[in-house]
């Protein structure tokens, strides 16, 4: 979805694959997406959950109005997904572009806008107007094409953050961010610029134990006192929040 200009400006990284390439390069994420979005949409919310550490937020923060705008249980996800599904679609390209650092493109834009223009414009219309089937169809097709290029490209910069680790957010992109987020990524260790205990992909390998010695900013691994799960922390001396249950532990 488009951003706010502060976070417009802030934003300068490029996406792997571009929305309308995305198909091309990963049709069965895109069918995925277009088919069953809820289900799409959820499991890719987890990923990106478990990539930052981050505690579950409702929409991811898009509208934090109230309790919207604070951590809950991760079970609200699954109202999220089935209530408001282009929601937490347009949620899920918020946190790849602000953690990941993924500008918005014109070509994007204008996907994006021009279906929700077109959509809207058909709604208003039905309050005056009789609208033919055939054009509740076509909006219809839209949308989930949309949706399955949207997914798509998303996911392929999961996997390539998966696969290459990720070093943590932008420092200007989180001075950017409302002060809830920014205070609330303060709590789980999401400082701007420091890795980030949930970084993933080959440098895990040196995680286990009886391997090398870790090098200076791979996070050190914690099991939770509350849920046993297991997750990273940048250094010890320091209380962490669980990103799974939300649990204080001190490391």
């Amino acid at each position: 979805m488009p951003l706010k200009q502060e976070l417009v400006a802030a934003c300068t990284g490029h996406w792997k694959t571009e929305m309308f390439q995305a198909p091309c390069e990963a049709p069965a994420s895109c069918l995925y997406g277009c088919c069953c979005i809820c289900c799409a949409s959820y499991q890719q919310r987890t990923e990106l959950l478990d990539i930052t550490g981050e505690p579950y937020v409702c929409c991811a923060g898009l509208c934090p109005c109230g309790p919207l705008g604070e951590p809950q249980d991760r079970a609200c996800l699954f109202l999220e997904v089935c209530c408001c599904p282009g929601l937490a679609l347009s949620a899920n390209r918020f946190m790849v572009q602000t953690r990941f650092d993924k500008e918005n493109t014109a070509c994007d834009d204008c996907i994006i806008t021009g279906t929700c223009i077109f959509v809207c414009a058909l709604d208003i219309a039905r309050c005056f107007i009789d609208i033919p089937r055939e054009l509740d169809f076509i909006a219809d097709c839209l949308v989930m094409s949309v949706q399955g290029c949207m997914h798509a490209q998303q996911q392929i910069e999961i996997d390539e953050i998966k696969k290459n680790g990720w070093s943590g957010m932008n420092p200007m992109i989180l001075q950017s961010m409302p002060p809830s987020q920014q205070h609330m990524f303060q709590k789980v260790g999401m400082n701007g610029g420091h890795p980030h205990p949930a970084m993933m992909g080959a440098p895990q390998q040196q995680m286990h134990m009886g391997g090398p010695p870790q090098p200076a900013g791979v996070p050190i691994q914690v099991q939770c006192g509350g849920c046993r799960q297991v997750f990273g922390v940048p250094q010890r001396g320091m209380a962490v929040m669980c990103p799974f249950c939300q649990t204080v532990n001190n490391v």
